[in-house]
């Protein structure tokens, strides 16, 4: 079994991925259909980088940056995995579970992800500065700016959409969530519980909830997160 090196403090441990395969996905080798597609394998180093597909967005996503080498740097992330893999000029040079963070030389790739999308993907240089990394062509995050860029208004439009899809979901579930949480054994046997003004049916409730998961996509797609605002979706994702 081959030794792996953490990412984070740089200690050897033992590869848990030695088998490049994850065994609870090994029927989803090739999800594409054809023998060349992604699987959920780690590469081999030296292992050229895959075009990337659309088809499978909601799975994978990719990021890259010209380093100052003139070689280029690309980040793969398989949500389904939670793994990035590193590419140096379309060639595999590591893999790892995210959060990750890719030595290269004096600087590092810092790449961090939730359900919803990417929390960080960023080129930290030696001196402290940063750079997010560019979003390939036909991934969602790219697809996204492009929409911002072509239709400003739109993407204005979203982005405050969220917001207040957020801000409504804040003000009508947190005020239940804290009914439920002060009934609770812990708290109900010390102190008076508290009691929501708001009571919606399971199904607003729901329907809530799934607004605010596509107002947390939008929200990750655009690099945006604020601690109160978003505290709902981290919520959901922990």
């Amino acid at each position: 079994m081959s030794d792996w090196r953490d990412p984070w403090d740089g200690a050897a441990r033992k590869d848990p991925h030695d088998q490049r395969r994850i065994d609870d996905f090994d029927g989803l080798d090739g999800l594409d259909g054809d023998g060349g597609g992604w699987s959920t394998t780690v590469p081999e180093p030296g292992a050229p980088l895959l075009p990337f597909r659309p088809s499978l967005s909601l799975q994978r996503t990719r990021f890259a940056i010209e380093l100052r080498d003139a070689s280029t740097a690309t980040v793969d992330v398989d949500h389904l995995s939670g793994r990035a893999s590193l590419y140096r000029d379309d060639r595999h040079v590591q893999t790892s579970d995210m959060p990750a963070r890719f030595p290269l030389g004096t600087d590092s790739i810092e790449v961090a992800a939730s359900r919803y999308g990417m929390q960080r993907i960023h080129l930290v240089r030696a001196d402290g500065s940063q750079r997010r990394l560019d979003p390939a062509p036909g991934t969602p995050e790219h697809w996204r700016a492009q929409l911002s860029r072509r239709h400003p208004g739109i993407g204005r439009a979203l982005a405050a959409g969220a917001v207040i899809v957020l801000t409504i979901n804040l003000i009508l579930l947190a005020p239940q969530l804290l009914e439920l949480f002060t009934h609770l054994p812990l708290w109900a046997d010390r102190f008076a519980p508290f009691t929501s003004p708001i009571d919606l049916p399971a199904g607003v409730n729901t329907a809530l909830t799934l607004t605010a998961g596509l107002a947390g996509i939008e929200r990750a797609l655009t690099f945006r997160h604020h601690r109160l605002l978003d505290a709902e979706t981290d919520g959901i994702d922990a």
